[in-house]
């Protein structure tokens, strides 16, 4: 009698083991910080917005007369692909950015894509963005100095796109696709002729 006592209370051991070990392993990762697609696309899909002065993560609010005045979303910065910086995530195909910093090239072909250099301010890289309701003029000058300004948009990471460059070679570029409409100007005045001027359709 003695024994299977024994025996019990060593099953139930190895059954706790057991359980625990299965509890850890299908542990839930800590929660996002950032919005979930769901939210983003209801809310802002081919909507203007308001952005915080924070150059740390993007702080997200409806523009005025487009939601609730305290509905406040965060998603990061486009800072572009391969980029080598303690605590940036190499972006995923699907994921939601803002872009800031970002400057407008050339149109590639079609008014609705057009090669722009995006990223921070210290680093630009070459981006291939695709727009659907907004559409941008093409700049009258295309010195670097001169290059007109985007105001800030929420984009989608829809992958890389091969493109040939002058000596031959092949290189990936990321693509981009306009989520919401570009950032509601919030300053006293028209948009500065810096930034790339567009009509929304």
């Amino acid at each position: 009698m003695k024994r299977r006592g024994i025996r019990i209370q060593l099953m139930a051991a190895l059954l706790a083991i057991a359980l625990g070990g299965c509890n850890r392993s299908a542990a839930a990762p800590p929660p996002s910080p950032y919005a979930s697609a769901e939210q983003i696309e209801m809310s802002f899909r081919g909507q203007s917005f308001s952005l915080a002065d924070d150059d740390k993560v993007a702080i997200l609010t409806l523009a005025p007369g487009s939601g609730p005045k305290n509905r406040v979303l965060k998603l990061p910065f486009w800072l572009g692909t391969n980029i080598l910086v303690p605590g940036v995530l190499q972006p995923k195909e699907g994921d939601y950015y803002v872009i800031s910093e970002a400057v407008l090239v050339k149109t590639l072909g079609s008014p609705d894509q057009w090669l722009i250099e995006a990223g921070s301010s210290l680093i630009k890289k070459e981006t291939v963005l695709i727009t659907t309701r907004t559409h941008f003029r093409p700049p009258s000058k295309i010195a670097p100095e001169t290059l007109p300004k985007l105001l800030p948009m929420i984009v989608q990471f829809a992958g890389t796109r091969p493109f040939t460059r002058g000596d031959g070679k092949t290189v990936e570029i990321p693509m981009l696709k306009e989520v919401s409409l570009p950032m509601k100007w919030r300053l006293a005045g028209a948009i500065p002729g810096s930034y790339a001027r567009f009509e929304v359709r």
